[in-house]
């Protein structure tokens, strides 16, 4: 009997030891920290240099901005919509503010576009907005009669004018120095009346099958500067292109052939930024004191997971 207590005992015993051998492991611990998603960034800027009749604009220029949208105010650090102590008047982004037009003024923009921080595609929007008959004075009321209806302006009308039909647009990819030259590539052109006020305009500089830039279908780099060259007529214009100038390889200049007369010696010509402009033969009267307004916008849109993105396409 008491071998077989003994053996229990044992067998108890082995028990225990093989139960609390169960609480005892190998083991190991490795820890990553401070995993974090930060959502990447696309930033536009713009900056104007623009030139009427062939004399430096100030009024239609600005420095690189990055919101060129009226929440910029006056003392602003440019690069920001932070206001300052009180200042209170917007600064507002105008490429064309021209109020006293003749037939045959012409003047001259060039664009540049910076896109910080990722690859984009890249679009420009022209919208008409108004092409009004805003009055009606004397020469004019002769010319158009009961269109014009001396006394019976201004009225509700926003496209009854005739200006936008006489403004003739050139647009080119230009390398810097405001001038069109052999090489650069022409986009789109025409009178800013054939697009109809309220409609649209929108060109694809950089797109999944566009690109004036560089390689057809490959976006828009980020951190890179590329320029824009727009030339505008009251009246007919004409490219013709110059070329290229050794004085100013790819780089914006402070004075320009279409400032200096580098093309045909006569300083302030449309020549000499590599276009004509004339009064054309059809204008008369009926465009006194009409105006007409426009917006032109530019969109970055992301090109990483947006195969295929068309600047047809307005934004939602």
């Amino acid at each position: 009997m008491k071998k077989i207590l003994l053996s229990l005992s044992m067998i108890g015993a082995v028990a225990i030891v093989a139960v609390g051998a169960t609480g005892a492991f190998f083991s190991d611990t490795e820890t990553s920290t401070g995993n974090t998603f930060t959502a990447g960034a696309i930033d536009l800027g713009v900056d104007n240099e623009s030139y009427y009749n062939g004399h430096a604009n100030a009024g239609t220029s600005w420095d690189l901005d990055f919101d060129i949208d009226t929440t910029e105010f006056s003392g602003d650090n440019q690069a920001t919509t932070e206001v300052e102590n009180g200042y209170s008047l917007p600064i507002v982004r105008q490429f064309f503010n021209f109020l006293d037009l003749k037939p045959g003024d012409y003047g001259e923009d060039t664009i540049s576009i910076h896109v910080n921080n990722n690859p984009s595609w890249l679009c420009a929007d022209v919208r008409l907005v108004t092409n009004d008959d805003a009055t009606c004075n004397e020469p004019e009321n002769d010319v158009e009669g009961t269109n014009c209806a001396l006394g019976s302006e201004p009225d509700n009308d926003f496209a009854d004018g005739d200006l936008a039909q006489n403004i003739d647009f050139l647009w080119w990819n230009d390398d810097g120095d405001n001038v069109l030259e052999i090489g650069e590539q022409t986009l789109s052109a025409g009178l800013l009346g054939n697009l109809g006020v309220g409609n649209t305009a929108r060109v694809a500089l950089v797109d999944s099958d566009e690109n004036i830039f560089g390689t057809q279908g490959q976006p828009f780099p980020g951190a890179t500067t590329e320029y824009i060259g727009k030339a505008w007529c009251f009246g007919d214009i004409s490219a013709l292109p110059l070329l290229q100038s050794s004085a100013f390889p790819n780089v914006r200049a402070t004075t320009t052939p279409a400032q200096d007369g580098d093309g045909n010696g006569t300083a302030g010509q449309p020549t000499d930024g590599g276009y004509t402009c004339s009064g054309a033969s059809s204008l008369n009267n009926a465009s006194q004191t009409d105006s007409t307004t426009l917006d032109i916008g530019f969109r970055a849109v992301q090109s990483r997971n947006n195969v295929g993105f068309q600047c047809q396409t307005p934004l939602p």
